[in-house]
């Protein structure tokens, strides 16, 4: 018997899944979110930003890039009730860090890619950004704590780079032995 919710388009995305370390889209550069572009199974941008979201929630995350699901372009989801600026979950676009502190903090990290592994990263204790929402509004934010680190740790994914890559070598093979 033929499985009616698949027929039709070729398009249409069963689910969106979260790939894990080693899949290619980790570690490839995203390219620029044009307005106007589209989601492979979408046609409803807002319900592919919904479905983004309550994947990362369902995972206890409080980041999610775009390359981590598959499509290396430049958006990523951010939020938690704890951050002042993204304290609504929400997918912000085109994502931009114009300015780091010269401060550091080394702090624990984990990676809805690299399940059931941290480890502690050295990143700027406080950022600039500036984004665009759904809508093509550009907005900037200072970030700070959990939140900046978070961002950062996002916009790693949209460049290629793993948190891994951020540790000395050691680090990660101890990290990987458990």
């Amino acid at each position: 018997m033929e499985d009616k919710k698949f027929t039709g388009t070729k398009t249409k995305r069963a689910m969106i899944e979260i790939f894990k370390y080693p899949h290619d889209t980790l570690m490839q550069k995203s390219t620029i979110w044009n307005t106007g572009d589209t989601i492979e199974g979408y046609d409803d941008i807002e319900k592919f930003e919904s479905d983004m979201v309550a994947l990362m929630q369902r995972h206890n995350g409080i980041g999610l890039a775009a390359n981590q699901i598959g499509i290396t372009r430049n958006f990523f989801a951010i939020g938690n009730d704890t951050f002042d600026t993204f304290n609504n979950p929400a997918i912000i676009w085109n994502p931009q860090i114009i300015n780091f502190s010269e401060e550091k903090i080394m702090d624990v990290e984990g990676c809805l890619s690299f399940p059931d592994i941290w480890m502690k990263v050295e990143r700027p204790k406080e950022v600039e950004v500036t984004y665009e929402t759904t809508q093509g509004k550009t907005r900037s934010a200072k970030l700070k704590g959990m939140e900046s680190k978070c961002f950062q740790h996002e916009c790693d994914h949209l460049e290629g780079i793993t948190f891994n890559k951020r540790v000395p070598k050691i680090r990660w093979q101890l990290a990987q032995k458990g």
